[in-house]
């Protein structure tokens, strides 16, 4: 059984025999000169972090104690140097320690809305996409605080996440685990939790996106030309309003799904385990291995990324998160 239901420049499609729900945006954006203009965020920082990240003496992998300290470092001495006084969150995993950073702006005693990517990468790769973007635009997105000082009755809680990859992929030695396990434990109020994960990777070319479910080409586009926000099926009100605010500001196409977390890579990043402890999160991205052929090789370098388009993904959010 499929239905189709058209409204208000959206498609929602619904299988109940698999249980999938469907958010569709139209490849065309709504975009306004003036938002636009009123949000300074910078190409050519995201650059920066980018390539900052992909040069450590060693590759950023659980294994690689030096390089990650080094990112660690680079991280924490960025949201310093913005006027944050980021602290580390220290937890065990394999009998080792690993470290998350987090930064607050606002009370954070305060409802709060979490921004947070991964820092390490899989394997002995450079990772610029995965996920040195999302490191770099948690880093620009605590920039625009700081610059533009809005003023909010909720906190924004900004985190690094350590051990996003494997081994430790799927398990509690995650990064993010650790962090939605202890704010579970704090009683810390989650309004939303949005993950940065791989948002650099963009082609025109035709036939350079591919999905999960093959009938989903017909409703999204053959060219990896947009940014995606996916979430749950809980939690589709949230995704609408994100990508309706995201829209008002982003050059970037913004297109959507909510779907169950066992379809293929829609639970591949840090918010899965938000969703574990039924938290309110979704995940911003260029949709990985479904479109990045570098994708865990040392081809994910800084050279391949569009830091244009990132930019306006990083837009979109930084405004989008300060509206909700």
């Amino acid at each position: 059984m499929l239905a189709l239901i058209y409204s208000l420049g959206f498609i929602v499609v619904m299988l109940p025999i698999i249980g999938i729900y469907f958010l569709y945006m139209p490849t065309s954006s709504s975009y306004s000169e003036t938002t636009a203009n009123d949000i300074q965020s910078s190409a050519s920082e995201l650059e920066k972090h980018v390539r900052a990240l992909c040069s450590t003496s060693d590759y950023r992998n659980y294994k690689n104690k030096k390089a990650q300290k080094e990112a660690i470092s680079y991280i924490f001495e960025q949201l310093t140097s913005f006027g944050y006084e980021p602290h580390i969150q220290k937890f065990e995993a394999a009998k080792e320690e690993y470290k998350n950073i987090i930064a607050f702006y606002g009370n954070p005693d305060h409802e709060r809305v979490v921004v947070g990517a991964h820092y390490d990468t899989f394997g002995d790769q450079h990772g610029a996409d995965d996920n040195a973007s999302g490191i770099a635009g948690m880093i620009e997105i605590a920039r625009l605080l700081q610059q533009h000082q809005p003023k909010l009755d909720f906190c924004i809680e900004l985190v690094a996440y350590a051990n996003e990859e494997r081994p430790f992929f799927t398990t509690k030695g995650m990064g993010s685990y650790v962090h939605a396990e202890r704010n579970i434990n704090d009683n810390v109020k989650t309004k939303l939790m949005v993950c940065l994960e791989m948002i650099g990777y963009f082609s025109d070319h035709s036939g350079s996106q591919s999905y999960p479910i093959k009938f989903l080409d017909k409703l999204y586009p053959k060219e990896a030309n947009f940014i995606a926000i996916v979430g749950n099926l809980s939690n589709h009100f949230a995704v609408k309003e994100l990508k309706s605010a995201m829209r008002k500001t982003s050059k970037t196409p913004i297109y959507s799904i909510n779907a169950p977390s066992s379809v293929r890579g829609l639970a591949n990043s840090d918010h899965r385990n938000y969703w574990h402890f039924n938290q309110n999160a979704v995940m911003i991205t260029d949709t990985s291995f479904f479109r990045n052929p570098n994708y865990h090789t040392k081809n994910d370098t800084p050279e391949s990324l569009d830091f244009k388009k990132m930019n306006e993904v990083i837009k979109g959010t930084y405004y989008a998160i300060t509206q909700i």
